[in-house]
């Protein structure tokens, strides 16, 4: 099965996510950008604030795609609270506001290797039946849980 990395191109939606670093541009969506094959994590939004939402476009699937089956989100986080663990969950949309299949997706930050560790999981939306239309219309919205 053919697969393409499509990155985020642009905020959508709600940006509660409080800190950016660095804090110019205020574009979220340049703060993670770059992928985990080659993350920079100089760049990074954070929240400590249950609740906050973070929801960012998602660029369009190759001019080939013509319908697409599975998405996986990778995504890369720390928890700085050493006694602490932190959800955050995922949901995908197309179209607006149309929930894509298997919504939704939980990290736990406490999984990824500890306080102050950067890491990175997968979470896989399966068996899907979006077109390209759909597919080039996703919106990736982040929720801070709590701990």
């Amino acid at each position: 099965m053919p697969t393409a990395p499509i990155l985020p191109t642009g905020d959508s939606g709600t940006q509660n996510w409080d800190t950016l670093e660095p804090t110019s541009p205020t574009t979220h969506y340049t703060k993670i950008d770059e992928g985990t094959t080659s993350p920079d994590d100089a760049d990074y939004i954070e929240t400590v604030t249950v609740g906050d939402v973070d929801e960012w476009a998602l660029g369009d699937t190759p001019s080939n795609a013509s319908e697409i089956t599975q998405v996986v989100v990778n995504f890369r986080a720390r928890i700085t609270d050493a006694s602490g663990t932190a959800n955050i969950e995922l949901r995908l949309f197309h179209s607006g506001s149309t929930p894509v299949t298997g919504n939704p997706q939980v990290v736990t930050i406490a999984n990824l290797g500890g306080s102050g560790t950067l890491a990175t999981v997968a979470k896989t939306w399966p068996t899907l039946t979006l077109t390209k239309a759909q597919a080039d219309s996703l919106t990736l919205r982040a929720t801070f849980l709590g701990s």
